[in-house]
């Protein structure tokens, strides 16, 4: 066996005795891979020689189409394996002469920056301020880079402050990345759909980009609350007034103040402004200057913003002045609920001459007690209280003395009996009292109403209570919507008590709004209750016998960006 192994091998060396071995020597069996040991001639057959005198140039070898990397081809059967790994040369330094400089190589492939977004809420209402952010995670490349926010009728962008870089740094690599935040505002409800932000830009060494995010956005708008005017999404808002340290004002003499606007959920520019609501015929009024501010909370969760507005304030006359209560309505979205910030009424130390023409409205009524007109509904009420007994005794037929007339007469009248209680029944005004009852009580003057009403209420230790009380009264009686605020029930019981002080009356709806509303606790719940009583105590003459109203809506806010 063995012997017949080495005639096989000598047989296969003068096999390939029979061919050419130049043919083997002179090119690699496959393009870009060269056997072992193969030495590469310095002349190339065919190619160019330097001219004489020109130094001799560096020969090449070929650029493979292919890399190869791995195990040769197998020639024979005995050959052994390699592992190769070809690169290509360096570039040399430009030659002089006529001869073709090798081509360049490719530049590397910039790696592309990724894209991230979020949105602070995802369902939000109509016209609320969203906080959506942009980060662009690079590894240094980039040059510049600028995010470009989808157009949309359904939403707008704008940019909030300038973007900030900060590194990134995970396990085993490094990110520089930049934010980028945007006020982010749907206009209407539904379903809107954010696609993703397209980033362009340019790498370092020049070369521009354009890149989209994967995945877009998706916000479930809710709709607006009815009946809410005007509408205005917060999760906060605060009324706040400052006045110089002034101890002799005198009149004719011009104060500052400043009435900042303060909320969590919107910027500056978008908070409504108070001017149209600061009127006062104790003051000149004149408007100053106006600045805005916005920026995002340090948890990066709410837009904060404020709205400070300046006025100066010339006193007309000397005596106790007051300034007008400022309020703005608002949609809390905490709560979910409509809501009402109040800067209560102002009463500002003057000194000089008072008003030449003062109110003098309440002259007609004489002081408590012993006013003729004070007595006149009392009088009434006795007689409505006299009549309620009479249909307690005689009404009902169910009393003692009733029945015993009853049964008596039963026995007495035996036939006749059913026949004459039928027209007893027919002609007894038990049956019309209700009726006249009911309209005695439609057509009292409505400042008599709201009256007796509120004196169910006297034992009401309760503020809050109190107010909710006085709120369905006034809805049921005045003819005002339900939940007003009450400073638009003061306006409302001014119009429907004549006589009555405006002033005072705004003053003490101030002070209550402040202890139900603002936390301030009221010195005395029952002198309050004692000076309410006494401004809407009913008077014969002027009076109201229909539900009445202020003539215009004062409590509507302005317009939500008013021009300065």
């Amino acid at each position: 066996m063995y012997c017949f192994r080495l005639l096989r091998k000598f047989f296969a060396i003068g096999l390939l005795s029979l061919f050419p071995w130049t043919g083997l020597l002179s090119a690699p069996a496959t393009p870009g891979y060269y056997p072992p040991y193969y030495v590469k001639p310095a002349t190339q057959p065919g190619a160019t020689q330097p001219a004489p005198g020109w130094p001799e140039q560096p020969h090449y070898r070929p650029t493979p189409s292919t890399s190869y990397s791995g195990t040769p081809p197998i020639q024979n059967h005995w050959s052994r394996q390699y592992r190769y790994q070809y690169r290509y040369p360096p570039t040399p330094a430009p030659s002089s002469g006529n001869y073709p400089a090798p081509s360049p190589l490719p530049a590397p492939k910039q790696q592309a920056p990724g894209i991230e977004t979020s949105v602070s809420e995802r369902r939000p209402v109509v016209q609320q301020n969203l906080i959506y952010r942009v980060r662009i995670k690079s590894s240094g490349n980039l040059k510049e880079a600028t995010p470009r926010p989808t157009e949309s009728m359904d939403a707008v962008f704008r940019q909030l402050g300038k973007p900030v870089t900060f590194s990134n740094a995970g396990p085993g690599q490094s990110n520089l990345v930049t934010e980028y935040t945007y006020l982010l505002i749907p206009l209407k409800e539904g379903e809107i759909y954010l696609p993703g932000i397209t980033v362009i830009g340019k790498y370092t060494d020049g070369t521009e980009f354009n890149i989209t995010a994967d995945h877009g956005t998706t916000l479930y708008v809710q709709p607006a609350q009815p009946g809410v005017q005007p509408w205005l999404p917060l999760y906060n808002l605060r009324l706040e007034a400052r006045f110089p340290e002034t101890h002799d004002l005198k009149a004719g003499e011009p104060l500052e103040m400043a009435i900042t606007t303060t909320a969590v959920g919107a910027v500056g520019t978008q908070l409504p402004g108070i001017a149209s609501q600061l009127h006062s015929k104790d003051f000149y009024i004149y408007p100053g200057e106006v600045s805005t501010s916005g920026k995002i909370s340090a948890d990066g969760l709410d837009l904060l913003g404020s709205r400070t507005e300046n006025f100066t304030l010339v006193p007309r006359w000397g005596g106790t002045l007051s300034l007008p209560t400022i309020s703005l309505q608002w949609w809390n979205l905490r709560t979910g609920q409509a809501a009402s910030t109040t800067l209560p009424i102002r009463q500002i130390s003057v000194m000089g001459a008072p008003n030449p023409d003062a109110d003098s409205r309440d002259g007609f009524s004489l002081p408590e007690g012993a006013s003729l007109w004070f007595w006149i509904p009392l009088v009434l009420v006795v007689m409505l209280m006299l009549i309620a007994w009479l249909k307690v005794l005689f009404g009902s037929g169910r009393n003692s003395i009733t029945v015993w007339i009853s049964d008596h007469s039963r026995k007495l009248l035996g036939e006749l009996y059913q026949p004459l209680a039928a027209l007893g029944r027919r002609v007894s005004p038990r049956r019309h009292a209700h009726r006249l009852r009911t309209w005695i009580a439609r057509n009292l003057p409505v400042s008599w109403k709201l009256w007796y009403c509120l004196r169910a209420l006297e034992k009401e230790e309760d503020p809050a209570t109190w107010v909710s009380a006085l709120q369905i009264l006034a809805a049921k009686h005045l003819g005002v919507r339900r939940h007003a605020d009450l400073q638009y029930l003061g306006s409302s019981i001014i119009a429907c008590h004549p006589a009555a002080h405006p002033r005072q009356v705004q003053v003490l709806m101030a002070k209550l709004e402040s202890a139900v509303y603002g936390g301030q606790k009221l010195e005395s719940f029952k002198q309050w209750k004692a000076d309410f009583k006494r401004q809407i105590k009913p008077r014969l003459f002027p009076i109201r016998f229909r539900n009445c109203r202020p003539a215009t809506d004062d409590h509507l806010l302005p317009r939500l960006n008013p021009s300065p």
